[in-house]
């Protein structure tokens, strides 16, 4: 790394410390400037920004694409992406949405990969082309763009299905309903929520006390061997899951309401929901968590 900047006080542990602060402690390099004069160091912002970027692009980036192909090799691959804003970027304000994409390996016992892909819109043909030559399980949300990806079995995530269900219950009943996963602290007791009748539960309320309950369940399998796992999600869960479907389609929710967009979103996503049944392995609505 000394090499790469000739002429300059660049040792490998100034600049990796320097891309540790920003990238691990989020120290801003103007911050990072008045720490290094307090040391007395006079190093520039500008040339900490440099530093950076060369040396990600140098030493990182095939460092990335290698893990990329690593990543694309397994057999089940988690997708997601956020919004971001970035300062002075090209052709856009300040205040319009970025994504950054976060693509991550399953609980397959191999290393865990977890890569991070920004792109300046929302367009679906950046899943498509980043994920390009993977062939298992996808975990993600009810993305249109992940559909269109070839060769792969979608397993839509039950937590986002679930958080339609609790941002249509009203906002002062909201902080009584709990969301569950499988790698809660706390102990997780059976949802008294009551699958057969309402126990005064509005809609929305049910809608997340059925996912909630499906939480418990996988919690319970958690530590089973993958087949068995398998074997009892299929004895105990697709009967939920038709309890929910045929309950779901007792509702008449108001037109243009949340509670509406969230049985459609259900609906929409039958099939995807229900494919985690089909692998033993814990990565899908298992392993969401909000």
């Amino acid at each position: 790394m000394q090499a790469c900047f000739s002429h300059s006080p660049a040792s490998p542990d100034m600049v990796a410390m320097v891309m540790y602060q920003k990238s691990c402690l989020y120290l801003p390099f103007y911050r990072q400037e008045k720490d290094w004069s307090q040391k007395g160091v006079p190093l520039p912002r500008e040339t900490e920004a440099y530093w950076y970027n060369y040396c990600a692009l140098e030493y990182l980036a095939p460092v990335y694409e290698a893990l990329h192909q690593k990543l694309l090799d397994r057999e089940v691959i988690h997708a997601d992406e956020v919004p971001c804003q970035v300062l002075h970027e090209e052709g856009k304000e300040a205040t319009s949405k970025s994504y950054m994409w976060i693509y991550l390996s399953g609980s397959d016992g191999l290393p865990g990969i977890v890569l991070y892909d920004y792109r300046p819109v929302r367009g679906g043909e950046n899943p498509i082309e980043f994920l390009s030559g993977f062939k298992g399980l996808l975990h993600c949300d009810g993305y249109s763009a992940y559909g269109r990806i070839e060769d792969v079995v979608l397993v839509c995530c039950l937590a986002h299905c679930r958080r339609k269900f609790y941002e249509a219950v009203p906002t002062g009943r909201r902080k009584k309903r709990k969301l569950l996963d499988i790698n809660s602290e706390e102990e997780l007791k059976e949802p008294s929520s009551g699958m057969s009748d309402d126990n005064g539960l509005l809609p929305a309320e049910k809608g997340v006390a059925f996912c909630n309950h499906l939480f418990f369940l996988e919690r319970c399998y958690k530590e089973l061997p993958a087949e068995e796992r398998k074997q009892k999600r299929q004895e105990k869960e697709t009967e939920i899951w038709n309890e929910f479907w045929s309950w779901l389609g007792s509702l008449n929710p108001t037109g243009g309401s949340k509670l509406e967009k969230a049985v459609n979103y259900a609906f929409n996503h039958k099939e995807t929901l229900m494919n985690y049944l089909l692998d033993g392995r814990r990565h899908k609505a298992a392993d969401a968590v909000e």
